[in-house]
Parts: C-alpha cells; sequence; structure tokens
C-alpha cells in the first residue's frame, strides 16, 4: 500500500483529516449546509480550522480541494502495481514530492482527475474546477452512473442551460451540465454557475456529500 504523508501542515492548514473535535461547530448558525458539513465532520472526511471553527466562507486552494476529493470519495491506488513508487513529480512540475498533498496529487492523477501538469496546488481553486474534477471522480466510483442515474437516478440526461458558461470549452460545458443535473450543484435564480468564482469549504462540503448521496456512498458510512 502507498503510505500517506502526515505532516502538521496537513492539520493547520487543510479542511480534512483525523477531526479535531467531535464537538460542533459554533460558526455554522447561518451556513447552507451545515447539516452536509456534519455530516463530513462525523465521518471523519472533514474537519475544521479549530476545534470550533469550520470557515465554511473560507476559499479553498487546489491541494486542500484535491484532498478533500480523495479523501471524501475513498478514491486510492492500492490495487495498482509499480515498477517503482509514484512519486508526484512523475506527473507535475510543481508540486514538491515532500509536500503534505503529493500523495493526494499522485492518487488524483492516477484516478483520472484531469489536473494540468503545471497546476499550482497553492492557488486558489474555482467552482468549476472543483466541480470538474469532483464529476471526474464521481465517474472513476461509479463507471456506470451514465445508465444508471446513480444510486438516487438523479441524472437523467436533461437538457440544461447554464448562462455564464459560453467561455467554457464543450466538454467543460457538458461536465457542469451534468453536475447540476445529478443534483451535485443548482444554479442561481438567473442560472448561472460562477464558475469562475472561488469555491468556499461550505460549498465544496455539499457538492462533496451529494455526491457521496449520488453514488451510494453516504448508505455504506
Amino acid at each position: 500500500m502507498f503510505n500517506r504523508k502526515w505532516l502538521l501542515g496537513w492539520v493547520s492548514t487543510l479542511l480534512l483529516a483525523a477531526p479535531i473535535s467531535a464537538f460542533a461547530f459554533d460558526d455554522l448558525d447561518h451556513t447552507t449546509g451545515r447539516e452536509e458539513i456534519n455530516y463530513l465532520q462525523n465521518h471523519n472526511i472533514l474537519s475544521g480550522v479549530t476545534d470550533t471553527e469550520f470557515q465554511p466562507d473560507a476559499a479553498l486552494t487546489t491541494a486542500q480541494g484535491v484532498a478533500a476529493l480523495v479523501k471524501g470519495l475513498n478514491l486510492n491506488i492500492d490495487n495498482m502495481r509499480f515498477i517503482k513508487a509514484p512519486k508526484a513529480s512523475d506527473y507535475y512540475t510543481s508540486v514538491d514530492d515532500q509536500a503534505w498533498y503529493s500523495t493526494d496529487m499522485i492518487i488524483a492523477h492516477l484516478n483520472g482527475l484531469q489536473l494540468e501538469s503545471d497546476v499550482d496546488a497553492s492557488s486558489t481553486m474555482t467552482r468549476g474546477q472543483f466541480a470538474t474534477l469532483l464529476w471526474q471522480g464521481v465517474e472513476q466510483v461509479d463507471p456506470d452512473i451514465h445508465e444508471s442515474g446513480g444510486s438516487t437516478g438523479a441524472l437523467q440526461g436533461q437538457s440544461i442551460t447554464i448562462h455564464d458558461a459560453n467561455h467554457l470549452s464543450s466538454a467543460e460545458q457538458q461536465i457542469l451540465e451534468q453536475v447540476i443535473d445529478s443534483g451535485i450543484a443548482s444554479l442561481d435564480e438567473k442560472n448561472n454557475f460562477r464558475p469562475n468564482d472561488p469555491i468556499t469549504r461550505a460549498e465544496a462540503a455539499v457538492m462533496l456529500y451529494n455526491a457521496l448521496e449520488l453514488t451510494g456512498q453516504t448508505e455504506e458510512k
């Protein structure tokens, strides 16, 4: 098995890891997604910045977002065999092999999450980027999702119009349409997704929870 590096920075900078505390966060009173966040915390998928703070409106970095997807979707390389142990630098030009997130970046790549080779792991992740990588992860977890509609049957193949996605490639638009159609995320009252906006910790938690529900993983936990 490929061992995960647990470094101090994991706890201090990331939204997930072994939970800091079993207590409820006290900064979620007015947060959309409070129940989803608490579920993910209770199942050791997400944790707070401190014992009592989740900081739902804070933005995610790419490293944090990728780590959340790998942890939440239980992506792994346990059944893969290698001539030599893979390193982050085998796939990325700017990811330190000793970084706390390096193993997650490796796992993401080998599970079909399409990150650029020159990705800056410290950069802020956008809503569009997170949704795209999340959907790629969903397809790994449930390869038959397009036929089955997922555990909830939510994916219906409906035509979705996203008004602010014109600048995206057709492939990116298609993925966002599937994310919306499946119920992982939703559009605002003007049918906008805001793909270029930074994704917040709360938004990421809700999307991740919905993806787990879609793939039947909430029933298993």
